[in-house]
């Protein structure tokens, strides 16, 4: 069979919790359209979740998702953390367990852990702008572990109306991260100077 699967863990931005397709169902449409084959998209992902959270709850699929061969895993995660408060420490800790377990998982180690977005000045409650301290200092983090674990990490670029409120993707949003994973991904095949809105 002509295709690949794309795996993206994560929470209620990856779930796509303002728009009707997160940015991990229109990346696989993209890449479809690029590199002729079909794309299998697995958007595992949950409003609210934290990085124990999903962590916990890959752990029973590890096995199913293991079969699926994936090509590409992505990750984000850690804004319900800031909210909550979680520690830096704490928040190491549980990213180390996801980390181990998407290894388990990957083919290749093509994991890309994704940076989280800062907060936009428009940013609703209970979110304040004031987090961009912790988003820093857990993107910190995660590139450090990135490191370690001979990992990729990559950043999205956003502007203020790609957001619903501050801090979820809306439909802008979520095609414009798309575009940017995309393209990121057709660069690991090959593919350069070709725009994915075109």
């Amino acid at each position: 069979m002509n295709w690949e699967t794309i795996m993206s863990f994560g929470d209620s931005i990856t779930f796509g919790a303002r728009s009707y397709l997160g940015y991990p169902e229109i990346c696989g449409h993209l890449l479809e359209k690029f590199l002729h084959k079909d794309w299998h998209v697995i958007n595992h992902a949950s409003n609210g979740f934290t990085a124990i959270d999903l962590v916990r709850s890959i752990t029973p699929q590890i096995a199913n998702y293991q079969s699926y061969y994936p090509s590409v895993i992505t990750v984000m995660i850690g804004t319900n953390d800031i909210k909550t408060n979680v520690s830096a420490e704490n928040f190491q800790i549980a990213y180390k367990q996801l980390l181990v377990k998407l290894k388990l998982i990957s083919v290749g180690n093509n994991i890309i852990l994704l940076k989280l977005p800062r907060f936009t000045q428009k940013v609703f409650y209970p979110y304040t702008f004031s987090m961009n301290e912790k988003v820093t200092l857990f993107n910190d983090i995660i590139e450090t572990l990135a490191k370690e674990n001979e990992v990729r990490t990559f950043e999205f670029h956003f502007e203020d109306k790609d957001f619903y409120d501050g801090v979820h993707l809306n439909e802008k949003g979520s095609l414009s991260a798309a575009i940017q994973l995309s393209e990121f991904i057709l660069k690991d095949k090959g593919i350069e100077g070709t725009s994915a809105m075109s």
